[in-house]
C-alpha cells in the first residue's frame, strides 16, 4: 500500500469520487421497473385503511390508477418513506430485491473506500447527482447502471453524465473505473469509453465483487497512476486539435468568402484552361491545402505535439480490448483518397488522374452493360462479344495511372504510363515493413476484405486517351476506378518505376495487427505441460507485425489485455512449486508473488515466426528469464520439455494464429516486404 500511495502522489492523484445509486437514500420509481409482478401484488393485497392511509399520505393518491402510481417517483418516495408504517408486510415484499441489490453494493463501496482511503486518497460518495462532484476529482469509480432495475438504456443515465462532466475539463480528465456487479461489463465497456470521450489508457473495468479480491483494486489504481501524466499529454494534444480543427475551419471558411465569382473567371482563364483542370477538383485541392496550412499554423497543436515527442515509451499500459486499435485503417487513409473523391475528375480532357487505380469489372457486369440489360435474363446475353481490351490484365491485376498530372491535365500525351499489379488478400504472414520493391502495403476497397497491391515493375502499359474513355466511359465500358493513390505515395511508386534517382522518402507504416488465441501452461513433474484454464485468455491477444530496432529484420510482438495479465499473475501466484518440475521450481518461485512478471507480460513478448514451433525466452526489462513462449505448437498434449527448456519454464505460454479467419484469397499471396516509403529521409 505504502508503494501505491508513493505512485498516487507521484502522479498528483489525490481525490478520489465513488459514483453509485446505491448511495441514494430514496430510491426512483425506474428502481422499481423489473419489479412488474410485485407491484401487482402491492396492489391487489391493500386492505381499506391501506388505501386511506395512502390517500393521506399522497394527496391524489386515489384519482391516479395503478400503473401511474408505480411510474411516480413521488409515490415511491412516499411508500419508502413509510414503509413502516403503511402496508409494511407489502412494501417489505416490494422493496426486497431492491434492498438486498443496495446493501450488496454498499457492502462492496465501504470496502473500496477503505481501500482508496488507506492509499491516501481523499474519497466522495455521491449518487446519481454526480456530474459536479466530477469537475475537482482525479480518478472517478463509476457505476455502469446508476438505476436498480439495470435496463439497457440505463446506461445512457452514467454516460451521458460523466461525458458532460468530462467536456467541461477535457485538457485534464479524470482517471475512470467503470464498475457493476452486472455480467454485462465486459460487453459495455466500449460503448461506455466511446461515448465518455476517454482514452483507453485513462479508462478501466472493475466487477464489483472484485472489489474484495485483496491486491485487485490497488493494481489496477497503480496501472492507471503511472500512466496518467503520458495520458493527459494526449488528452491534451486531441483537445488542440479539435479546437485547431475548428479555428483552422473558419480561418479557411474567411479566406475562401474573399473569392467571387469574378476570381473564379480570372482563375479559369488564367491557369485552369491553360492547364486543363477543372475548376471543382481544383478547388478543392487548393482548400485541401489551404485548411493544412491554417491547422499548422495552430500553437497550439505545435506545442502538445512537442510535449509528445517527451512521451516515454519504454513503459506502457497493456490495452484493454485485444485488437481494438486497428493501426491499418490509419495507414491506409494516409495512402488513398477517399472514394468519393473519385466523381471528382482531375483534368478535363483526361478521364483519368494521376494515381488512379483500375481494375477490369467482373465478366458478368461487363455482359450486362454490352447488352444494356439490368439482368442478364437470356442466354443470348451471355453470347455478346465484349471487346478484349488489355487482354493481359486479369482477375484481380490492376493498373495504376502514372503519368505526370500536369501531363494528363494538359492533354500533352500521346499515350498515358501505366502499370500493372496483383491485388492480392491481405494475409497476416505475408505483411512486412522491410523496404523491398513496389508495393502498395493496404488497399480497402470497401467489401469488408483488406488487400494489398503488388506492383510488377517490369509491366508497363501505354494507351491512348480516347482508349482509356472507351475502357472506362464508353457503354460497353470494361474496366472501373477503383481507388485513387495519394500524389506522395504514387510518386514514389512512380519513382521507383522510372529510376532510383531522387527517390521521395516516406514515414514507414504503423505496425500491422492481428488475432492470436492464447494459452498458458505451467510444466508437471512429468514435463508434460498442464493448463492453467485461465477464462480471460478466450479474449486473445495481438501480435504486432513490424521491424526490430534496428530495422533490419522483421519482428513480431504478442501483446496480452490488462485482464489476461493480471489473470495469469493470480494462476500463477496460487500454484505449488511441489506439482511442478524440479527443475521449474525454483523460476516458478522467482515469478510468484512479484510485479516483475506482469511487468513483462504488460510490455509485450518478443514471439518468432509462424514458420518456426519452437520455444524461445522471454525476459524482463533487466533480462531476468521469466519462461518460454512459442508460436503454433501442434501436439501439446503429447510434448515432453526438453531438459534445457525446463529450467525457463516458470510460465508456458503458446500463441496460434487465427488464420481461421482470414478469408480465402487466390492461390497466389502477397509478399509485403516493403513499407508505402522509406523509414527516414534518405
Amino acid at each position: 500500500m505504502a508503494e501505491l500511495a508513493d505512485i498516487l502522489a507521484a502522479a498528483n492523484i489525490t481525490r478520489a469520487l465513488i459514483v453509485d445509486d446505491a448511495i441514494d437514500e430514496i430510491p426512483l420509481a425506474d428502481d422499481l421497473s423489473v419489479d412488474s409482478q410485485q407491484w401487482t401484488q402491492f396492489f391487489d393485497d391493500l386492505s381499506a385503511d391501506d388505501h386511506n392511509s395512502l390517500d393521506v399520505a399522497f394527496p391524489g393518491y386515489s384519482e391516479l390508477e395503478a400503473e401511474e402510481l408505480q411510474k411516480s417517483d413521488g409515490f415511491v418516495r412516499c411508500l419508502w418513506d413509510n414503509r413502516k408504517q403503511i402496508a409494511p408486510m407489502l412494501c417489505q415484499t416490494l422493496f426486497a430485491r431492491y434492498t438486498a441489490d443496495m446493501q450488496a453494493d454498499i457492502g462492496h463501496l465501504n470496502v473500496l473506500r477503505e481501500l482508496l482511503e488507506a492509499s491516501g486518497l481523499t474519497c466522495n460518495l455521491v449518487g446519481r447527482d454526480f456530474v459536479p462532484a466530477v469537475a475537482d476529482t482525479d480518478i472517478v469509480f463509476m457505476d455502469l447502471y446508476l438505476c436498480s432495475a439495470q435496463r439497457t438504456d440505463d446506461i445512457k443515465v452514467s454516460i451521458d453524465g460523466l461525458a458532460s462532466a468530462i467536456a467541461e475539463r477535457k485538457t485534464k480528465p479524470p482517471l475512470v473505473i467503470l464498475m457493476s456487479r452486472s455480467n454485462r461489463l465486459e460487453d459495455k465497456r466500449s460503448e461506455f469509453r466511446e461515448g465518455t470521450k476517454l482514452f483507453e489508457s485513462t479508462f478501466r473495468i472493475l466487477v464489483k465483487a472484485d472489489i474484495q479480491v485483496d491486491g485487485v483494486v490497488q493494481r489496477i489504481l497503480g496501472r492507471l497512476a503511472t500512466h496518467y501524466q503520458n495520458s493527459l499529454k494526449l488528452s491534451e494534444f486531441v483537445c488542440a486539435w479539435e479546437d485547431g480543427l475548428d479555428a483552422a475551419r473558419d480561418r479557411t471558411t474567411a479566406l475562401i468568402r474573399r473569392l467571387g465569382l469574378s476570381d473564379l473567371a480570372q482563375i479559369q482563364y488564367l491557369l485552369l484552361s491553360a492547364e486543363g483542370e477543372p475548376m471543382g477538383s481544383y478547388l478543392v485541392d487548393v482548400f485541401d491545402k489551404v485548411l493544412q496550412h491554417e491547422i499548422e499554423a495552430n500553437a497550439s497543436i505545435i506545442d502538445t505535439a512537442l510535449a509528445l515527442n517527451e512521451l516515454d515509451t519504454a513503459k506502457f499500459p497493456a490495452p484493454l480490448v485485444p485488437g481494438a486499435n486497428d493501426l491499418l485503417e490509419f495507414v491506409e487513409h494516409s495512402l488513398f483518397h477517399n472514394r468519393a473523391r473519385l466523381r471528382l475528375p482531375g483534368a478535363i480532357d483526361s478521364s483519368v488522374s494521376f494515381g488512379d487505380v483500375l481494375r477490369r469489372k467482373p465478366a458478368v457486369s461487363v455482359v450486362k452493360a454490352a447488352a444494356g440489360l439490368a439482368e442478364a435474363t437470356s442466354p443470348v446475353a451471355a453470347d455478346v462479344v465484349v471487346p478484349v481490351v488489355l487482354p493481359e490484365i486479369q482477375g484481380d491485376m490492376v493498373v495504376a495511372v502514372l503519368s505526370p498530372a500536369c501531363d494528363l491535365q494538359r492533354n500533352q500525351l500521346k499515350r498515358v504510363l501505366l502499370l500493372a499489379g496483383d491485388l492480392l488478400v491481405l494475409r497476416t504472414e505475408a505483411w512486412s515493413a522491410k523496404n523491398d520493391g513496389a508495393k502498395t502495403p493496404i488497399f480497402d476497397m470497401g467489401d469488408g476484405i483488406r488487400r494489398c497491391i503488388k506492383w510488377d515493375l517490369k509491366h508497363v502499359l501505354t494507351l491512348t486517351h480516347a482508349e482509356l474513355s472507351d475502357l472506362l466511359l464508353s457503354d460497353q465500358a470494361a474496366f472501373e476506378k477503383i481507388g485513387r493513390l495519394r500524389d506522395l505515395h504514387a510518386l514514389e511508386i512512380q519513382q521507383k518505376l522510372l529510376s532510383s534517382m531522387g527517390r521521395v522518402g516516406l514515414a514507414a507504416p504503423m505496425p500491422a495487427t492481428h488475432a492470436v488465441r492464447i494459452e498458458a501452461f505451467t510444466v508437471g513433474t512429468d514435463k508434460k505441460l498442464r493448463s492453467l484454464n485461465i477464462a480471460s485468455l478466450a479474449d486473445g491477444g495481438v501480435c504486432y507485425i513490424g521491424r526490430n530496432p534496428d530495422g533490419e529484420k522483421p519482428q513480431e510482438k504478442l501483446v496480452l489485455t490488462e485482464r489476461a495479465c493480471e489473470d495469469i499473475c493470480r494462476a500463477i501466484d496460487q500454484i505449488d512449486p511441489d506439482t511442478v518440475h524440479e527443475r521449474s521450481k525454483d523460476i516458478l518461485k522467482s515469478i510468484q508473488k512479484s510485479s516483475i512478471l506482469y511487468e513483462t507480460l504488460e510490455h509485450g513478448l518478443i514471439v518468432s515466426n509462424r514458420s518456426s514451433e519452437n520455444f524461445i525466452e522471454f525476459k524482463s526489462a533487466n533480462s531476468v528469464t521469466q519462461g518460454l513462449v512459442a508460436r503454433n505448437k501442434k501436439q501439446i498434449d503429447t510434448l515432453s520439455m526438453t531438459s534445457r527448456d525446463l529450467q525457463h519454464s516458470g510460465l508456458v505460454l503458446i500463441a496460434y494464429d487465427a488464420s481461421a479467419n482470414v478469408p480465402d484469397s487466390p492461390a497466389e499471396e502477397a509478399d509485403l516486404k516493403d513499407a508505402p516509403g522509406d523509414a527516414a529521409l534518405q
